[in-house]
């Protein structure tokens, strides 16, 4: 732990721990805005897949037991496979977002620690001014725990997400797309169309889950940055050296001296 004898060196640290807290409440109100509009495209990914469902089904439930091998049908699930090939590029830019998130709480997570160690360095800070200064550095601390609990919460779930979309992307594609393998058995086929679907609404049902929670956890981690920021720079104006005042520079040339007398 680091003594400081010097008003200045105590002023620049708590000028770098301001400058850290808010440089986490940036990224973490950047990361709220990619998981919250990842939500939203889930929900509409939801919308979509389950309009897949539908058309799918309409061969399943039919009461022809030749459905499946009929010009209709064909439609249908060309019109399935290509509904899922564009479901999964979508799925591709939201797994982008997902993965934007997570670099984000990264870095508040790195900015944190980065804080951390330099409210550890504040060390002795009562030899310099005085009990209310150590009180005020001891919330401080306990705020900028609580935010870091917070980012270590929500990181793990932008994760899942990524992982979660990845899953659904991929049922899809190995199993729905024009590009899955064929089967001979043209009910079977659109039977296993319809599996695919579902297990890939399942995987999305599972990421808009996970997206929510992370939105709202990050909700109240920038809350809690934005009260920890505003602390760190109350204590920062208050225990800083005031500037030292030079006289002001003269208005105008100096008057000429008057006769002696």
């Amino acid at each position: 732990m680091t003594t400081y004898t010097s008003a200045g060196d105590l002023s620049q640290t708590l000028q770098a721990i301001t400058r850290r807290l808010d440089d986490t409440r940036d990224l973490l109100e950047a990361a709220v805005q990619h998981l919250t509009t990842l939500e939203e495209r889930l929900r509409r990914h939801d919308y979509a897949i389950n309009d897949l469902h539908w058309d799918a089904a309409r061969i399943l439930t039919s009461d022809y037991p030749d459905a499946a091998g009929t010009p209709e049908a064909d439609r249908t699930l060309r019109g399935v496979q290509d509904g899922s090939e564009q479901l999964v590029q979508d799925l591709r830019t939201s797994a982008a977002a997902a993965t934007t998130g997570h670099t984000l709480l990264a870095g508040a997570g790195w900015q944190l620690r980065h804080a951390h160690r330099l409210i550890g360095e504040l060390g002795d800070v009562d030899e310099v001014n005085g009990d209310v200064l150590a009180t005020e550095v001891a919330v401080l601390a306990t705020r900028t725990e609580r935010l870091s609990t917070l980012v270590e919460g929500a990181i793990p779930l932008a994760d899942r997400a990524q992982q979660q979309l990845g899953q659904a992307r991929e049922v899809l594609h190995r199993q729905v797309t024009a590009g899955a393998p064929p089967d001979t058995d043209r009910f079977q086929r659109f039977w296993a169309v319809d599996v695919g679907i579902f297990d890939g609404s399942r995987a999305l049902a599972q990421a808009r889950t996970t997206a929510h929670d992370g939105a709202e956890l990050l909700q109240r981690a920038v809350h809690t940055g934005t009260l920890t920021a505003v602390q760190a720079r109350n204590v920062l104006r208050q225990h800083s050296p005031l500037p030292h005042h030079q006289p002001p520079p003269p208005l105008g040339p100096a008057a000429p001296a008057g006769p002696s007398i």
